[in-house]
């Protein structure tokens, strides 16, 4: 009996081993496998299309890829082991099938509810003619409330109550003259302060200690994600020699960067843009992962976000 026991516990400790080494060795090909990227781009001079983009992913010997190609296929495609599972324009196809079948059946509900509601009696208001028009006549300025008699202002009177209201124009005239100045110099006060906060806060420590770890780990991201090889050549030419001048030394200053990897054929006479580019890459997912936590999981930087939003002041 006790020999059975032994060999069910040795067959479910080498079935749980086998378990956790697959399981291991699944999340080791996840995080440590990179994800391939193949960038193209064409443009031709006749063409009626600006230019013709193809960009393509892979995984694990294309077990699972990706592609999207405009003005093609304008779409995102998935597939694994060469069968598509995912095609983004499928998407918002069933997604606007779905809000028009929302929108009839909501149309059909109103107009339902239209026909049965019966109509309401709309009330006849009274008369309101004699009303208004007793009202106008005891609103009209100068009119005497027995009589009739109209009382009118002496010109003595009307020029000095215009000379009083020109007066009263000028002063408030004044008034906001001197309230925008006052808010003028207010806004710029405000900014010198916000200057001021700030740049001492990008000269303080914890921006020093933020930029060194968190800008650290982002700039190695991004070098682990920039094409690994890059080529190209271009036509460029913009019918003036001084605006083809400006390109190349534009070229000039990113070449430290790109190298000799992309040849530019200068046209001083023409306006003309074509060529090719062709960039590959890869990327892993442990990288992102690892440069995600140092990140999120930095008081420093947590503690620079309150201070950039003035919370811990």
């Amino acid at each position: 009996m006790i020999a059975v026991l032994l060999t069910i516990l040795k067959i479910l400790g080498i079935i749980l081993l086998v378990l956790l080494g697959i399981i291991l060795f699944v999340l080791l090909t996840v995080l440590f496998v990179p994800v391939r990227y193949d960038i193209k781009a064409v443009r031709k001079a006749d063409d009626t299309s600006f230019v013709h983009v193809r960009i393509r992913l892979s995984w694990l010997l294309h077990l699972i890829s990706g592609a999207f190609s405009y003005p093609e296929e304008a779409f995102f495609r998935v597939r694994l082991l060469g069968v598509t599972i995912f095609r983004s324009d499928h998407a918002k196809k069933n997604s606007s099938a779905e809000k028009k079948k929302e929108k009839k059946e909501k149309n059909a509900q109103a107009e339902k509810t239209v026909n049965e509601t019966p109509p309401e009696k709309k009330e006849v208001p009274p008369p309101e003619e004699p009303i208004r028009k007793e009202k106008e006549r005891k609103e009209i300025p100068g009119e005497e409330d027995a009589g009739g008699e109209l009382h009118q202002k002496q010109p003595e009177e009307k020029k000095k109550n215009k000379f009083f209201a020109f007066l009263n124009k000028i002063w408030s005239f004044l008034k906001n003259i001197q309230y925008t100045i006052t808010k003028i110099c207010d806004k710029i006060k405000h900014i010198v302060k916000n200057i001021r906060y700030y740049m001492e806060l990008l000269q303080s420590d914890t921006f020093q200690r933020v930029w060194h770890i968190c800008g650290g780990e982002v700039i190695a991201l991004l070098k682990s994600i920039l094409p690994r090889r890059l080529e190209g050549q271009l036509h460029v030419g913009t019918g003036d020699p001084a605006g083809t001048g400006q390109i190349l030394s534009l070229y000039g200053i990113l070449y430290p960067l790109i190298g000799n990897h992309i040849d530019i054929l200068p046209d001083f006479e023409q306006a003309v843009l074509e060529g090719e580019l062709l960039a590959k890459g890869r990327m892993t997912v442990f990288r992102a992962l690892k440069t995600a936590w140092i990140v999120y999981f930095n008081k420093d930087l947590r503690r620079l976000i309150q201070l950039l939003k003035r919370e811990a002041v």
